[in-house]
């Protein structure tokens, strides 16, 4: 059919030329782009998909910088740790160098202030390093590293202040050391007599009187006498405390009265059983005491304490008070009756006196520390050799500490100096304190690393993913583009043709 107004053919090239004009332009924005999908149009699933790649990818990427930063804080502070180390080591090898007993005072002044030294070295260690502005052994804290692209995929760290106090090192000292087993911790005893001479049988072939038994003032421990009434001779004799027979010769040397003392003699206390402490009170019973001295004697000794917790005997209704220790763990009452003595005719003795509490039959002392604020859990301590005594409890950083304590007749606790406990023992703690921080720095720091490995992995193998979904394939869209082309000149010259068909209708008209 002939027709003008409508030319179909040319309709048709029209519309093919336009097709393939929309095939060269995706072609050539693809080729250009290097994108398959460059809006959601070309793919609106694979868009979605690669975006959350994308996301995934970019925040691995910030991952593995996160882990680099946890490597670096592990270093830092772990190199912070060997210095800290190295003072420990040499503080530890001053310490044995002052257990030395050959040191003089000035020895251990000198020990002492190079031992200060170091941990106030270690103290600015602790307090000045940093990473990026952040103290990393000033305090206790955890540091969260964010090595994933997800909530919760973190690794934590945990890093502990490392100064002389954390280290169980304030007031480390080498001239006011404790040993821990020269402490007791059995206090509730009762006194009793083990050394008694009144109920001693005599062995001399030369004579049947009575006689007196007195132990030399010089010696007490060692040195016995017999004084015979009858002669107003004194002869040496030997003690026999296990089969208690006294031996002497009545022809062998004399002493004269002025010679000997007044007599002595060693009073035990026995523990009255395990799980009963200081702190609980101490139980003492005077009824079996009695005075090492002479036959005839009736004399019964009275055992007192002072304000300043220091022991006195007195043999004589206080007339005489001769210093006194005792030992709490052996239970040994020790004293002198013939030397250092306080008279009545002594103008100390009536203040003595007056400070004085008795320990009376049973009587039980106890120990007050509830006016001790410097320790928590505070317990009292007797050295083994009832020397004095000792209050053990934690201080503000926990740890155990020691100090000199004086106990005064109402049971009043009193701190003293500060103790160093088992020194190279404390040093020890210290060192293994270190090393055990030391290993979760490194442990944390090798974790560190793996996860850098594995975000670097993570990361490629999601951005291959993203690549095949998103990137456009040059073979492919070089051959779309050249079959465009090709069908863009076509349908353009067709098009040209299609647009001369009408004019064949006018060669109907001539």
């Amino acid at each position: 059919m002939s027709v003008i107004n409508t030319n179909i053919t040319a309709l048709v090239a029209q519309q093919n030329l336009g097709s393939s004009q929309s095939a060269l332009s995706t072609a050539m924005e693809r080729l250009s782009s290097g994108l398959r999908i460059n809006s959601a149009k070309d793919d609106a699933a694979g868009l979605a998909i690669a975006n959350r790649i994308s996301s995934q990818i970019t925040g691995l990427m910030q991952a593995q910088r996160n882990a680099n930063d946890g490597v670096s804080i592990s270093q830092t502070a772990e190199g912070a740790l060997d210095q800290v180390n190295d003072n420990l080591q040499r503080i530890r090898e001053l310490s044995v160098q002052a257990a030395n007993g050959t040191n003089s005072s000035s020895d251990l002044t000198s020990i002492q202030n190079e031992i200060q030294s170091r941990l106030d070295e270690i103290d600015r260690i602790s307090a000045e390093t940093s990473f990026n502005g952040v103290n990393v052994l000033a305090g206790d804290g955890t540091f969260t590293i964010q090595v994933g692209a997800n909530d919760g995929e973190a690794i934590t760290m945990n890093l502990r202040e490392t100064s002389a106090s954390t280290l169980g090192l304030s007031g480390f000292q080498v001239e006011n050391t404790l040993l821990s087993n020269e402490l007791s911790s059995s206090a509730t005893t009762e006194i009793t007599q083990t050394l008694d001479v009144k109920n001693a049988t005599f062995a001399d072939g030369g004579s049947s009187a009575s006689y007196d038994i007195y132990v030399a003032g010089d010696d007490p421990d060692n040195g016995f006498y017999v004084w015979d009434a009858a002669t107003s001779q004194g002869y040496v004799a030997d003690y026999n405390t296990t089969s208690g027979v006294v031996t002497f010769d009545s022809s062998g040397t004399a002493k004269t009265a002025s010679d000997l003392g007044t007599g002595s003699g060693d009073i035990t206390a026995v523990s009255s059983g395990d799980g009963v402490f200081v702190g609980d009170g101490i139980t003492i019973n005077v009824d079996d005491l009695s005075v090492v001295s002479d036959t005839n004697s009736a004399a019964t000794p009275a055992l007192y304490q002072d304000v300043g917790g220091d022991y006195y005997v007195t043999l004589d209704s206080g007339a005489n008070y001769f210093t006194a220790s005792v030992n709490f763990t052996t239970g040994v009452v020790s004293y002198t009756s013939g030397t250092n003595a306080i008279t009545s005719g002594a103008t100390t003795v009536s203040a003595l006196s007056a400070q004085l509490t008795q320990i009376t039959d049973n009587d039980v002392v106890s120990v007050d520390v509830s006016g001790i604020t410097a320790l928590t859990n505070p317990n009292v301590y007797a050295y083994s050799d009832g020397s004095g005594y000792v209050v053990s409890g934690n201080d503000a950083d926990g740890n155990t500490a020691y100090y000199e304590a004086t106990i005064a007749t109402d049971g009043t606790v009193s701190l003293g100096n500060q103790l160093t406990a088992d020194p190279l023992a404390t040093l020890d703690a210290a060192l293994t304190q270190v090393d055990v921080l030391r290993s979760e720095l490194g442990a944390a720091q090798n974790r560190f690393e793996s996860a850098i490995t594995n975000l670097a992995e993570t990361s490629t193998n999601l951005s291959a993913a993203r690549s095949r979904i998103e990137d456009a394939d040059y073979a492919v869209e070089v051959s779309n583009l050249t079959r465009a082309q090709i069908l863009q000149q076509a349908g353009t010259s067709v098009l040209a043709q299609a647009n001369q068909v009408p004019q064949t209708v006018l060669s109907l008209l001539g």
